[in-house]
């Protein structure tokens, strides 16, 4: 009754903030059809959470209730402002309560079935959880943006934390705890998510002149399919290799972990977590993919940012639709449009800041080409989107700054791919699945072919990938020839490309805007997929890990979205001369295919109850009996300690271990957390001295009080984790100081005043 009663409140939070967020949609996306009414939630709960988040920043009021509770009502106001100003905006969200009240059930649908799913599995441990729960406890007992680090004493969060202050938003609307938070966010922004790639799904069909209900329905169901259900085939290749079926052949693949032993008695595998391995298909990398995002249920940037990517994805759509001139002076004659523009980007850039760049890119390509479109030579066309779009992407940067310029990030840039790359089963084992939707409505759409564009864009291609051997050549010249078949993954993605291009280019010149926007963000997913075989994101890793990770999760949004829109064009346009024997037998092996792929979510779902973890939604619980005595010493420390005068030394672990969990779980700093995650995200943490002072207060020859007053530690807490990395004895080092809490699992002893 506890959960439903979270998860009810939750969804009451959640639409709160969607009513926020209805109207500036409909008044920002007045070119598509439906004018986005169901990315709502997404810029509701981004409005919100950034007029919260930057009054704190600024000392205008605390973080807390009484400020979200503000922002809310100061978004409603805002929405009521944009009605006042174009009343036309009110008639056409009333002309789409057919699509807000399907929207509607379809979020809540699919956010029940997510909470279940999460309440099988609800701990925060394993992976970056631990990290995640961090961060969300942080701002929740935060009263100042950016927060306090629990795992850096001293030190304000440097690390793009929007997402988690949107989770703590909703956390306080629905009067829930950081543990409850943790797993009702994940469930609200996957329905969110799937909800915005059906409704922009829809948006691009009916550019092409949808009539027939049955098409809304396919393009939105599909994108929501392709977005939830289909999996990359590797992973129903596990599934069938656990039963012992074409094991030598799913072998070859050479995927870690690929098949899973042959052990299985039931449907799903029983080897713990066979599934990880459908996300490390290529050599050094992380090919995570929506479904497994939302099942494994880490509340991280990636997840948190999906529903903005869609947002912005709209954007692009809306603008490479071609209806309004892309003049700078529009901007300042609709300062608010220019402020919705810039506080999407803003709010990516401050979600999840890797996507910002990404997506600015394919909004920046969306306006090239619909210069093109209208007649503009490249030359004169560069110039014209650089003229429109730097006036929204300066609002942007204002927008993100406060935040932005907090974070002092180690060194980052760009790097060429050596060493590495994707060889073609296994790249289809990831991509195969994803795209055959979309194959499938093309072969029934038959779309024409303008080969002068497919040249073109074939040819853009070829100059990237030439651009890229080209420096290689002068660093390492054997890459060229040791690329091998990764060479055949680039010749077909440029391949790819150029049918795309050309089929797009002949729907524009029949003002097919339905069928041309739909390929423009297939041939967008397309080309972020190259882009990771040819250049990395130069970062910490030293490798395109992170790269692939981060694009490849975007280009499978998009991808989603264009083949739902392409299906519903297909379904509309559909006539018996149309339906070749041979083109419905393509279309159908497509199909099949796709739908076999969604075992793999299925046998995940499965798997992860067979966990043995204990039902619920507080993500913290699982604690009592892990770590027992860290929730009621946190629940003190909470109680008793401010974050921002208060550091709790704990004992320091690798990142992803359960140390610094009293840290995450109270918001009280402590010397030292994860220090490789530190490492990634600040330019030159003092990982080695607070080591060395924690060592020095726990083990160290000299008095512990002086160690303590040097490092600024007002407690220490000595539990299970502490006496297994110290010793039993660890307790007696602070023999006569004051014990500020104690149970039988563990003590928190006061620093005494005169060591301070």
């Amino acid at each position: 009754m506890a959960a439903f009663q979270s998860a009810a409140a939750w969804y009451l939070a959640s639409l709160a903030v969607m009513s926020a967020g209805l109207i500036p949609s409909a008044y920002l996306f007045d070119r598509l059809p439906l004018r986005a009414v169901l990315s709502a939630r997404a810029l509701g709960l981004l409005l919100t959470t950034w007029l919260a988040w930057t009054a704190a920043r600024f000392g205008l009021a605390p973080w807390g209730t009484p400020l979200v509770g503000l922002a809310l009502a100061v978004s409603l106001t805002l929405g009521g402002v944009l009605v006042w100003r174009r009343p036309e905006t009110l008639r056409a969200i009333q002309a789409q309560r057919g699509a807000l009240l399907a929207g509607e059930a379809a979020f809540l649908a699919l956010f029940a079935l997510l909470v279940l799913l999460r309440a099988q599995t609800p701990a925060s441990s394993g992976t970056e959880k631990p990290m995640d729960l961090m961060l969300i406890t942080a701002v929740h007992e935060a009263t100042t943006m950016p927060p306090p680090d629990p795992w850096l004493a001293g030190y304000a969060v440097s690390y793009y934390h929007l997402g988690h202050a949107g989770a703590d938003v909703l956390a306080r609307l629905a009067h829930q705890q950081p543990g409850v938070a943790f797993n009702l966010v994940a469930a609200s922004t996957g329905a969110a998510a799937a909800v915005a790639v059906a409704g922009l799904a829809v948006d691009v069909a009916l550019l092409g002149g949808l009539r027939r209900r049955a098409s809304r329905w396919v393009a939105g169901g599909l994108a929501i399919a392709s977005l939830l259900l289909v999996a990359p085939l590797v992973g129903l290749a596990s599934v069938a290799g656990a039963h012992g079926i074409a094991r030598d052949a799913i072998s070859a693949l050479g995927v870690e972990g690929v098949p899973p032993p042959a052990e299985t008695v039931g449907f799903v595998p029983e080897q713990f977590w066979w599934w990880w391995w459908t996300t490390r298909i290529l050599p050094g990398t992380i090919t995570e993919y929506p479904a497994f995002t939302f099942l494994l249920g880490d509340v991280h940037a990636h997840l948190l940012g999906m529903p903005l990517a869609v947002l912005a994805l709209a954007l692009a759509a809306q603008v490479f639709e071609g209806g309004r001139p892309l003049t700078w002076r529009g901007w300042l004659r609709d300062p608010a449009r220019l402020l919705l523009t810039g506080l999407i980007f803003a709010g990516i850039a401050m979600t999840n800041a890797w996507d910002v760049v990404t997506l600015g890119l394919i909004w920046a390509a969306a306006a090239l080409l619909a210069a093109a479109r209208a007649g503009w030579r490249p030359p004169a066309s560069l110039i014209l989107v650089a003229r429109w779009g730097a006036i929204p992407t300066g609002a942007a940067i204002a927008l993100a700054w406060p935040l932005l310029g907090q974070i002092d990030p180690p060194p980052t840039g760009l790097a060429l791919v050596t060493g590495e790359h994707s060889d073609p089963a296994r790249w289809l084992a990831f991509w195969l699945a994803p795209a055959l939707p979309l194959a499938a409505a093309v072969s029934i759409l038959r779309p024409r072919l303008d080969r002068a564009a497919a040249a073109i864009g074939g040819g853009v291609a070829v100059v990237a990938v030439l651009g890229w051997a080209i420096g290689v050549a002068g660093r390492v010249p054997a890459e060229l020839g040791t690329r091998g078949s990764g060479w055949m993954v680039i010749g077909g993605i440029g391949c790819v490309i150029a049918l795309l291009a050309g089929w797009a280019r002949a729907a524009d010149q029949q003002r097919d805007r339905g069928l041309s926007t739909a390929l423009f963000l297939a041939g967008a997913a397309a080309t972020l997929v190259l882009l990771t075989e040819l250049v990395r994101v130069d970062d910490s890793f030293g490798y395109r890990l992170n790269t692939v990770f981060k694009l490849w999760l975007l280009a499978w949004i998009a991808l989603a979205i264009a083949a739902g829109a392409l299906a519903g064009l297909a379904v509309e346009r559909a006539r018996a001369s149309m339906l070749r024997p041979w083109r419905i037998g393509l279309a159908t092996a497509c199909v099949v295919v796709a739908i076999a792929s969604t075992v793999t979510p299925v046998a995940i779902a499965i798997s992860r109850t067979q966990e043995g973890q204990t039902p619920g939604l507080d993500a913290t619980a699982y604690l009592d009996a892990d770590l027992p005595g860290i929730r009621p010493a946190a629940a003190r420390a909470r109680a008793t300690l401010d974050p921002r005068k208060a550091v709790v030394l704990q004992a320091i672990g690798d990142s992803y271990s359960e140390a610094g969990q009293l840290s995450a779980v109270s918001g009280v700093p402590t010397l030292l957390g994860w220090p490789g995650h530190e490492r990634q995200w600040r330019a030159d943490p003092p990982v080695v001295e607070r080591r060395d002072q924690t060592d020095r207060i726990y083990a160290g020859e000299d008095d512990p009080t002086v160690a303590a007053r040097a490092a600024g530690v007002t407690h220490v807490y000595v539990g299970i984790l502490e006496r297994g990395e110290y010793g039993f004895g660890v307790v007696s080092r602070f023999a006569g100081w004051r014990v500020a809490y104690a149970d039988e699992h563990g003590t928190i002893f006061e620093v005494p005043e005169g060591s301070r």
